[in-house]
């Protein structure tokens, strides 16, 4: 049976706490079926790529799941703190890549 595949990506995700008073958590999920994939279409796992690059404050990526039906994880941004001495606000931006494949 044939196969077809593409890739998804690169998908940029930022998240900004900048004049947000509290710490912030996103959860994201990303499904193939957002990206034009047809119902039934698969994650190749060992496809996913993933980075980061925090710009500013604290920030970070956590409980990253990847299976084939999605790839799952948290983005947390923290906000000010410690005034007048304290940390910036968080300010992160996460790429994210992947390949879906469906039988056809």
């Amino acid at each position: 049976m044939p196969f077809r595949s593409e890739s998804v990506g690169p998908i940029v995700y930022e998240q900004n706490n900048s004049g947000v008073v509290t710490d912030t958590t996103t959860p994201i999920e990303y499904r193939p079926e957002q990206f034009g994939a047809p119902d039934g279409a698969q994650i190749i796992p060992g496809s996913v790529s993933q980075s980061y690059e925090v710009s500013r404050g604290i920030a970070y990526v956590q409980n990253v799941r990847i299976t084939q039906a999605n790839i799952t994880f948290d983005v947390y941004t923290s906000a000010a703190g410690g005034f007048p001495f304290g940390h910036h606000s968080g300010l992160i931006a996460v790429t994210t890549s992947f390949v879906w494949f469906v039988e056809d």
